[in-house]
């Protein structure tokens, strides 16, 4: 046990520092992986090969994921082209609530990051009802629902890194989407209803979506040929290699900026790595963490306390919970606790797919303070605390605790 309290400090470091002196990801995480290794007793050979390997190992897993990604979404805004994204959706939908729910399910994991598609999309979405309390709701509805696909769903980050360090569904990644997707829709249908009953009682009609200069195919591009590129990797055996997501999204990036001027290029492409750069140093950072976590006895000290009073099927859960309140990034949450999990042999008898969901399912709760995009959510509406708790933080708990329903479900083979 003499690394729980440790542990313990490390979470209270980070919350302070987060909060309280807005020291930024890579920083904090990176120092209390010190601060931790050295209150553990972790001798300095030990400690710091573990920081670093912790750190470049997230890179090798999500550093062309997440660039490419940033990427592409850059590409989109710059050009305008999201808009047209929004227009297509509108069109189908209708409901200006369901419009603002479906983008935001659908761009978060081809773009790799729930905060960027919702940044994108806040401008676009607040066109759709000219009422503010209304045009509040769209935002949460886009704000939850990419939330929901971007936790649930591979290739999103948050699973793709649990699956990569965990070393599961080796070839056959996608049969996780054939749960996670179906469960994922339904928390979103109970999100646009439960939003639905907080709209203002008067629906005021909606303004014309903003002019987009003409629907075309080149917005949708990237995500057609990440798709085509996946489904042929998946069906044609000679051409497997075709469905790694790095070199899937990797075409999808040449094809959004092949398909764009040379300033607009030259303008995305500046700004995406700055911002894909600062993401891929805070997971670096969470990676850090992890690794020195997963070197010291932790693992061991956590699994015999947690087995003292729970059953082992329940430790992903509970251990990517605290994870993700002491921090507040699902994509950390995910690499740091499934980095813990691989050293502990008793998780080998959780199925699969209910441990990825049992992660997933953490990485939903407690979604405060310590959320960076909690923030982002009260500033974009304008909300108070209890605003942004009520529609936001309660929700992605009522999804975590569904996704831990479904996880029993799975493991005790119902």
């Amino acid at each position: 046990m003499d690394t729980l309290i440790p542990f313990a400090v490390a979470l209270v470091v980070i919350t302070v520092a987060s909060l309280r002196y807005h020291l930024p990801p890579f920083l904090t995480l990176v120092g209390t992986s010190v601060l931790f290794g050295l209150l553990a007793g972790m001798p300095a050979e030990t400690l710091m090969p573990a920081i670093t390997g912790g750190a470049g190992r997230i890179f090798s897993i999500l550093g062309i994921v997440i660039f490419c990604g940033i990427g592409i979404a850059q590409v989109l805004r710059e050009s305008g082209r999201i808009a047209d994204i929004v227009a297509d959706i509108r069109g189908l939908v209708r409901r200006p609530l369901g419009t603002a729910g479906a983008a935001g399910y659908l761009l978060s994991v081809p773009l790799m990051c729930g905060i960027t598609s919702f940044v994108i999309l806040a401008p676009i979405v607040t066109h759709l009802q000219p009422d503010r309390q209304a045009s509040k709701i769209l935002l949460y509805s886009a704000g939850v629902a990419g939330m929901i696909s971007y936790v649930l769903l591979y290739p999103a980050p948050v699973v793709y890194s649990t699956i990569t360090t965990l070393d599961l569904f080796s070839g056959r990644p996608w049969e996780i989407d054939l749960v996670a997707l179906p469960v994922s829709l339904l928390l979103l249908a109970g999100l646009l209803l439960v939003l639905r009953a907080r709209k203002p009682p008067v629906e005021l009609p909606a303004e014309p979506a903003p002019p987009t200069g003409g629907r075309n195919l080149r917005a949708w591009l990237p995500f057609l040929v990440i798709a085509l590129m996946l489904a042929i990797g998946s069906l044609v055996p000679p051409l497997h290699a075709l469905a790694n997501i790095n070199l899937a999204l990797l075409a999808g990036l040449f094809a959004a900026l092949a398909t764009v001027t040379a300033d607009v290029r030259e303008k995305a492409l500046a700004r995406g790595t700055k911002n894909a750069g600062i993401i891929i140093f805070d997971l670096a950072g969470a990676g850090a963490f992890g690794g020195v976590i997963a070197a010291s006895t932790f693992p061991a000290d956590v699994t015999a306390l947690v087995l003292g009073f729970l059953p082992v099927t329940l430790l992903p859960f509970v251990v990517a919970a605290l994870v993700q309140a002491a921090q507040g990034s699902r994509v950390v949450t995910a690499a740091v606790t499934a980095t813990i999990l691989a050293t502990i042999p008793a998780v080998a008898t959780i199925d699969p797919l209910a441990l990825v969901l049992m992660i997933s399912a953490g990485a939903f709760m407690f979604s405060y303070v310590s959320d960076p995009f909690f923030w982002l959510l009260k500033r974009t509406t304008g909300d108070d605390f209890s605003g942004v708790v009520r529609n936001y933080t309660l929700p992605l708990s009522a999804a975590g605790l569904v996704t831990l329903a479904v996880a029993l479900v799975i493991q005790t083979g119902l």
